[in-house]
């Protein structure tokens, strides 16, 4: 509480009345470095965050009126999966901010946590992510969400770059799963799909994709369904069967948009126009990307932002198109500083910007 936070406070000779905090809290009030280091410590909260849960926060619309644990996280992911990013997030940081008395309660804000951290990895904030996850198994977590959470955890190891640790956690969710459970069983293997691709072995992550198409759809989840057939396009397409990488992206992008995919349907769309592109159909592949961008825009999403970028670069230069293709350059290395996810498209584009800059001028990235 408030009151525990100022007596805290006290004690660490900083006296900070309760009506100062709540000044404080509701943005009224610069409390100062000193100050807030010292309340960045009690929080436990790391320093090199903040401006992550910040913008967070500032992308959310006006905290929603009903208070309900259950049904802040029922709602803030039915946004969340229809691209209305600032609803999802609201929802989603009412719920952090909650103290639950009861058992209940609580594992429904410990589900909200790994929604919350699957929220912050899909605008491209890995580390944040991690960190809400790292918090979570602290707790501990309920033996009910391990797997779920381990999975998760897996994902963003997986964004961080680490595919040995990624592996690692997703076994281990492995050992956690019910016999029966679908649709947990469908998760893993969609991990496992893409940390295959990772890895080159594009023939082993088609066949797992495709075992976990039947499993999302015995559990009845088209989210999943949607999202993994971007997995099986790009094995496809390393596979060198671009035609059968076409017509696996239509399929995601109809599916995705028939239920209301929004984010699904812009990742599917861009892959689609991207794979345009790479067949030689320069001008409608365009076409594709400058949509996915538009679509990225709209839902404030600047992980899609910057690869919609990045692949729009790319294309321009295939299609010798220098001025077009040096605005989506400047484009893509805007939203680069926006993101901390270590994807192929952001480790080029980093590689490419080391290249140009001068070893007496490099400084290392903000986040």
């Amino acid at each position: 509480t408030l009151r525990e936070v100022s007596e805290k406070m006290e004690q660490t000779g900083e006296p900070l009345p309760v009506s100062t905090l709540v000044r404080i809290e509701q943005g009224k009030l610069d409390p100062g470095v000193r100050r807030l280091h010292l309340l960045l410590v009690l929080y436990e909260i790391p320093a090199h965050l903040i401006s992550d849960l910040v913008e967070l926060e500032q992308l959310a619309v006006e905290e929603p009126e009903d208070k309900s644990i259950e049904r802040l996280l029922k709602d803030g992911l039915e946004h969340w999966e229809n691209g209305n990013t600032g609803e999802g997030l609201a929802h989603l940081l009412a719920i952090r901010i909650q103290n639950p008395q009861d058992n209940q309660s609580r594992l429904m804000k410990q589900k909200a946590c790994i929604a919350f951290a699957a929220a912050a990895k899909d605008l491209g904030k890995a580390k944040l992510a991690k960190q809400l996850l790292d918090e979570l198994f602290l707790e501990p977590v309920d033996p009910s969400l391990a797997a779920t959470a381990l999975i998760q955890a897996s994902v963003i190891w997986g964004y961080l770059g680490s595919v040995e640790m990624a592996l690692a956690t997703v076994r281990q969710a492995s050992s956690h799963l019910q016999r029966g459970d679908h649709e947990t069983r469908a998760q893993i293997r969609h991990q496992e799909a893409k940390l295959l691709l990772k890895q080159g072995k594009a023939a082993a992550a088609l066949e797992a994709a495709d075992d976990t198409l039947k499993l999302y759809r015995r559990a009845k989840n088209t989210t999943g369904e949607a999202r993994v057939m971007i997995v099986k396009l790009d094995a496809q397409a390393a596979l060198g069967d671009r035609e059968a990488a076409v017509r696996t992206a239509r399929r995601a992008i109809r599916l995705a948009e028939e239920h209301d995919l929004g984010p699904v349907a812009t990742s599917a769309r861009m892959e689609y126009g991207r794979l345009l592109v790479d067949t030689g159909e320069f001008e409608e592949g365009l076409a594709e990307l400058r949509d996915a961008l538009g679509q990225a825009v709209v839902q404030e999403d600047k992980l899609i932002q910057f690869h919609a970028h990045y692949h729009l670069w790319k294309s321009y230069l295939q299609v010798d198109d220098p001025e077009r293709a040096a605005f989506e350059f400047q484009s893509a290395k805007y939203f680069l500083s926006f993101i901390d996810s270590k994807t192929e498209a952001a480790q080029d584009m980093q590689t490419v910007l080391d290249r140009e800059t001068p070893k007496s001028r490099r400084r290392s990235r903000p986040r």
